[in-house]
Parts: structure tokens; sequence; C-alpha cells
């Protein structure tokens, strides 16, 4: 079975740290069938409509620029990009059996190939939560584009729902987000007093209130510590807001990190913490389970249902809850078994399991 991955998002040396979650996928369903990767990279440098094969990537990929333009331009030169980065791929010899977009709108030139189509859903807009929900141009799009779909597979339960608030009418699957367990394994931690937050520095992750609770934390518990993985816009101003704090001594930015380096720092960290306004089904989560981290985060999106009984969960944008969270994880973390949270880490989101779901997906849709 040949499929053929179209993303919107995908590592390049630009952004290494973008749709790191879609190549994970691929590489869960090349377990079970070829895969090609087809990028619609939207770029501010681009001059026009070109496709290129990367040489050296994974997997088979062609990446298919084309430039920033108002909305309904924009929307235009997309589905453009999108048909002639096919045609590409199919001169070069692939031909797939089957199309899988990852976001919908992705999904909108991928629809035109003329091949059964699946889509996998990231997007927070679908929330209610996310400050730039969907306008009513894109829920139509959705519903239109969606429809045509064999199956929709959102990667959290709570986003399958907002979808279908959304008017969504497909057959739905939730198939998760991938972890490597190979590389995010239980470590040895650090004596019960190290934090560490991963992820993108903006105001969606909530790093303000993390720090801000840190703060309160550290009038009972001075010896804790924070390392923050990532980068951002908003790094400057929660390196101000660290200083502000009083924290210069206790939080430590990493800026961004490899994998490998990020599966050490959780190896040797005590408990994850991620105080996101809104979320979907973050991959962050699943690395530190699969770490064997227990968990403090904000009860938002997909979060509830990574978390379960692996940690505690706090009302987002509350300081004061979230310090309360933190220091009860932190009284209780004699009580986390880290071999049992990483064991069921491994069954819900391991490479495997991903794998088989996505299988039995492609052969649905093929039939």
């Amino acid at each position: 079975m040949r499929v053929l991955f179209v993303t919107t998002s995908y590592p390049s040396e630009d952004s290494p740290a973008a749709g790191v979650f879609v190549l994970e996928h691929a590489r869960a369903a090349a377990r079970h069938a070829d895969i090609a990767v087809l990028h619609l990279d939207r770029r501010r440098d681009a001059r026009g409509i070109s496709v290129r094969r990367e040489d050296g990537a994974e997997l088979p990929l062609w990446r298919a620029s084309y430039p920033y333009r108002p909305t309904a331009l924009s929307v235009g030169a997309h589905v453009v990009a999108g048909l002639a980065g096919y045609r590409a791929v199919r001169r070069a010899g692939f031909d797939p059996d089957l199309v899988h977009a990852h976001f919908f709108l992705s999904a909108l030139p991928a629809a035109l190939f003329g091949k059964p189509m699946v889509e996998t859903e990231h997007w927070t807009a679908f929330l209610p939560e996310d400050p730039t929900p969907l306008n009513t141009p894109l829920k139509l799009a959705a519903r239109l584009v969606l429809g045509r779909a064999r199956t929709v597979m959102p990667v959290s339960r709570s986003l399958a729902s907002a979808m279908r608030d959304a008017g969504v009418r497909a057959p739905f699957v939730v198939v998760p987000n991938a972890v490597d367990t190979s590389l995010f394994r239980p470590g040895a931690g650090d004596g019960g007093r190290r934090l560490v937050t991963v992820g993108l520095l903006q105001r969606q992750k909530g790093v303000d209130i993390l720090l801000r609770a840190l703060a309160r934390v550290q009038e009972s518990r001075p010896d804790v510590r924070l390392d923050v993985v990532g980068d951002g816009p908003e790094r400057a101003e929660y390196e101000r807001l660290r200083s502000t704090l009083g924290l210069d001594d206790s939080v430590t930015f990493h800026g961004f990190r490899s994998k490998s380096e990020v599966a050490s720092v959780l190896a040797a960290s005590d408990l994850f913490v991620l105080a996101s306004r809104f979320e979907n089904n973050p991959c962050v989560l699943v690395e530190a389970q699969a770490a064997g981290l227990p968990i403090v985060a904000s009860s938002v999106g997909g979060i509830p249902e990574i978390v379960e009984k692996d940690g505690l969960l706090a009302p987002p944008e509350d300081v004061d809850a979230l310090s309360a969270r933190i220091l009860e994880a932190l009284q209780r973390l004699g009580e986390y078994d880290r071999a049992a949270i990483a064991e069921r880490a491994r069954e819900r989101y391991g490479v495997d399991h991903v794998a088989r779901l996505l299988a039995d997906v492609y052969a649905a849709a093929l039939t």
C-alpha cells in the first residue's frame, strides 16, 4: 500500500520543531505502508509556486512552496501548490493508493487528487478555548472538504466533539499523537525538586502562569527548580518576568533542543508541568509520560484524556490552584510509579499502537 501524507506543517531546516507530530505519524504509518510526504510550505520569501524534492530526507519528501497572500488568494495558491506537488510526486513514480491529509487545509487540495482520502486533525482552532477560532467561511470549507474523507482522525476526543459541533459530518476515529518509547524512557529524577516544561514560548503555553505559580511554590519549597525547554516570541518577556519574580537562580531557559536532548532532560526531572490556556493532544505530555513523569497541567482540551490518574489538573490561568497542585504532586511523588506510567504511555501512544490504528483506518478506507 502506498500512502501520500499531505501536510501544512513539517520539520525543515528553517523550522526543525514544526510539525514533528506529523513526522511521528508518518514514521508509525511506515511500519505498514510505503509513505511519501508532500509539505505545502507557505513562505514569506517565496516568489511563486515551486516544487522540489528534498534529498536525504528520512522519508521521500517534496516541498511545494507558495507565497503569503491575502486570505482568498492564499487559499488559491495553496490549492495550486498542492496540485503541482502531487503532479511532481506522481512524475517521480510514487502513485498513492491513499492520501492522508494532516490539517483540514491540507485536505483542500488533497480532495482533488482523485484518490481515497483520510484526514488527521490537530488544529486547536476548532476548540472554543482558542482565541482565534475558525471563522464561518473556514467552518463551511471544513464541512465540505472533510465530508468527502473516508475517515477523519482527530487526535483527541475533545477535538472530535468540537469538530462535530462545527458541523463536520464524517466517520470519526480518534488516533492520538505518537511517542518513540525507545527514546523517551524513565530516569532517576533529581530527588523530588526538579520541574520541567517543554513547548513553544507563546501565550498559549502559559509559561507566565507557571512562573508565577513557581514563585508561590518556593515560599514553602525554596529548593524547587524549573527547566524551560523551547523558544518562541515570548521568551524575552518570560525572562524579564523571571527576574521580576526573583527566580533567576531557580529557572533555566534552555531554548530549542533536539528530541534526544529533551528525552534526557525529562529523564532527569521529577515532575512535568504544563500551564496551557488551551490545548489539544500535546506531544510533550505523552513524551513526559513515556519518561515516567507524573504531570500537573491545566484542565483544557484533550489534556484530561492524557493525564487521568498519572497526575493532577488545575483550572486554566489559576495561579493559586496550579501552585497548590504542584506542591501536592511533589508531596505525593513517592506514590507515582514511573515504570507503570511509562508502560501506560507505551500502550496508549507508542509507535506500535498508533501504527496499528492507522493501518486499520487505511484498510477500511480502501475497502
